[in-house]
């Protein structure tokens, strides 16, 4: 049986043997294994489609048919995403976001959270929503928290500060603060995304996940320093509200971003994949 506690295994163990088109395992006690055996096996592989022989949770055979693809093709990516409405909103005016997205996407969420090494936010995002940015729903390792806070700005009132999983901020300021658990790298201002991409590229994070706000992640869009951007799209119209990209504005449909995309459902939603490798 493939559950929330084991589900993240079977990703890290597809991780681990990416470089291998055909997989062929089995689920025992002792975890997942691959084995070469000529029946019915538990899980089959053949290049980025997968089949079940044993029972799994609907939301999670749908996350593994989404993310499969992602960590099969390369071996270091930096994966965009965002939860939105259907018209493209992530808030009300006010702020309030609780829950344009269906639960089942927040499984989905950490599921990519497991996969991945660092997840990365804007300063913003830490101060409004208060996240853990964890991987508690799904039982798998906890990606290192990366947080961009130019200004520097966080203090240790925030969750990220209160347990013992670590964090990077990346900042332009001169300030000297103790931040608990966290590492803070100085950059120059001038460029100041390309520097945290730069860092993260030359650092043993592999798979990072900018998991937002709308600003982080349009200047990773427009500098197009990301290999796949998701949108989780809710079958909700808001009307006004806070957009889920903030791109700078163009003159001529030419200069629109135009990828190869993919579509898939999650339950409810529809995820919305650009593959900027395309």
């Amino acid at each position: 049986m493939i559950r929330a506690n084991n589900i993240a295994e079977l990703f890290d163990f597809i991780k681990k043997n990416r470089k291998l088109n055909n997989l062929t395992l089995n689920i025992s006690k002792k975890g997942i294994i691959q084995t070469n055996q000529q029946g019915k096996a538990d899980i089959l592989i053949k290049n980025n489609s997968i089949v079940f022989n044993v029972k799994i949770d609907p939301i999670l055979r749908q996350s593994c048919e989404i993310i499969l693809p992602l960590i099969r093709k390369k071996d270091r990516n930096f994966i965009g995403q965002i939860g939105q409405s259907l018209d493209a909103k992530i808030a009300l005016n006010n702020g309030n976001s609780h829950y344009i997205n269906e639960k089942e996407s927040i499984t989905y969420l950490h599921c990519l959270r497991s996969i991945s090494d660092g997840v990365l936010v804007g300063v913003n995002t830490i101060i409004k929503d208060n996240p853990l940015l964890t991987t508690r729903k799904i039982k798998g390792q906890n990606p290192t928290r990366l947080i961009i806070d130019p200004s520097l700005k966080l203090t240790n009132k925030y969750k990220i500060f209160k347990d013992k999983n670590t964090n990077i901020v990346f900042t332009t300021s001169n300030k000297t603060k103790n931040l608990n658990n966290t590492t803070i790298v100085k950059l120059p201002k001038k460029d100041f995304t390309l520097g945290v991409y730069q860092f993260l590229k030359k650092s043993s994070l592999k798979y990072i996940l900018i998991e937002g706000g709308p600003t982080t992640l349009s200047h990773f869009i427009e500098q197009n320093l990301i290999n796949y951007m998701q949108f989780i799209i809710s079958p909700t119209l808001i009307g006004s509200g806070i957009n889920s990209v903030k791109l700078k504005p163009i003159t001529n449909l030419k200069k629109a971003i135009r990828r190869k995309s993919n579509f898939a459902k999650l339950g409810k939603e529809i995820i919305a994949t650009l593959d900027f490798n395309s």
